[in-house]
């Protein structure tokens, strides 16, 4: 039988595929024999290292660089990539005039300058608080005028009383002498017994209306003390006084007391300041919101103050020694402030501090650091989560 004329073309074609597919075949074999060979090459090298102690090649473990060292302790180890990353300082004390708290508050009352009624001339940011104003000023006069009275009643009283039991004591004389009778004696003694109890009647109505006027004085005091006005420095204040109350928050009340210096500024008078000086502290923190409020008199004698006007107050601006730090080093955990201290050349002690007012870019310590302490100023955020481990233990 006779072959086609495209046969030979046919064989040629099929003996280049097959020569194809053998090259293929052996270029895969070649691969996994390197492959082999590498993988018994990193086996020789880790079981080499491993019989004499040496760490395979592998990039540093975190682990190695850092650990809890104990109860508030972190180790870092000395020139590990980790410590090159955080920048240590030494604290140091400082002189200066920044607040220590910086608190909201507004004005409430205003004395003005032109009338002679200090009574009558004070402007209040709430109508209500005039009319509570007007009820505490009528009380204030009761209060002493219910004390005159019941001293007196007093006095009047033990008069009556006692002029009654001498007549009683001379009309026995009289009786046992003959020359008097019983009857008037006997009459003489009702009256006593009369005299008697009117006299605690009438002091003790007295007592009471003394009671009430002081109650009802002390009622309106609360009642202007928890609609932010002190009614002590509207006694007292003299003219062009502006009285501005300041809320300070429960968690900050350690930090204010009576005659603190401040500095008032104004949301509406930008390029004015004013000295503030606390005059007095409410006796009460605000149920609502949980602050308690802080009175000051303001000297505002070109009148420049309404009644209304929203300032922000900085307290504590009194020349003081004070510990500045980075606000980096302070790690905010739970409801406390930490830095990291150094206890010793690779580890640091976990150190609670409180911490006020920000100053540029750095923020007061005011208790926890002493100078000389050597902390991490950056980079102490890298170490948070070890931070809150330490702290469990």
């Amino acid at each position: 039988m006779t072959e086609p004329a495209d046969a030979p073309r046919g064989r040629s074609m099929q003996s280049t595929a097959t020569w194809t597919t053998r090259l293929r075949s052996r270029r895969v074999l070649v691969v996994i024999a390197l492959g082999a060979l590498i993988a018994v090459a990193a086996l020789w090298r880790f079981e080499r290292g491993h019989e004499t102690g040496e760490a395979p090649a592998r990039a540093e473990d975190s682990t190695e660089q850092v650990h809890v060292a104990g109860p508030g302790l972190i180790s870092v180890a000395p020139g590990s990539p980790l410590a090159q990353k955080l920048a240590m300082g030494v604290v140091e004390k400082v002189s200066v005039t920044l607040p220590r708290l910086t608190v909201t508050g507004s004005v409430a009352a205003r004395l003005g300058a032109s009338a002679d009624d200090s009574e009558a001339r004070w402007d209040f940011s709430q109508a209500d608080l005039a009319s509570a104003w007007a009820d505490w000023l009528h009380a204030r006069t009761e209060e002493p005028f219910a004390r005159r009275q019941l001293e007196k009643t007093r006095q009047l009283t033990a008069a009556r009383v006692s002029a009654q039991t001498k007549l009683v004591e001379r009309l026995r004389q009289l009786v046992a002498a003959g020359t008097d009778s019983l009857r008037d004696l006997a009459a003489a003694e009702s009256d006593l017994v009369q005299a008697q109890l009117e006299g605690q009647k009438q002091v003790y109505e007295a007592e009471t209306a003394s009671k009430n006027a002081t109650n009802g004085r002390t009622a309106l005091e609360r009642k202007l003390l928890q609609a932010g006005i002190d009614p002590s420095l509207l006694a007292e204040a003299s003219a062009g006084t502006a009285i501005l109350v300041a809320d300070v928050p429960e968690s900050q009340i350690a930090l204010v007391h009576e005659g603190q210096q401040g500095i008032a500024r104004f949301y509406a008078l930008p390029d004015e300041t004013f000295a503030a000086r606390v005059k007095s502290v409410a006796p009460t923190l605000s149920s609502e919101r949980r602050t308690l409020p802080v009175f000051f008199a303001l000297e505002d004698p070109l009148s420049h103050l309404r009644p209304g006007l929203f300032a922000e107050v900085g307290l504590g601006t009194e020349p003081r020694e004070a510990i500045l730090i980075s606000p980096d080093a302070v790690l905010h955990i739970g409801r406390a402030d930490y830095v990291l201290v150094r206890a010793d050349p690779d580890s640091w002690r976990v150190t609670e501090v409180h911490v006020g007012e920000a100053s540029g870019a750095n923020i007061e310590v005011l208790s926890g650091l002493a100078a000389g302490d050597e902390l991490i100023e950056s980079g102490a955020i890298i170490l948070k989560p070890l931070v809150v481990e330490a702290l469990s233990r």
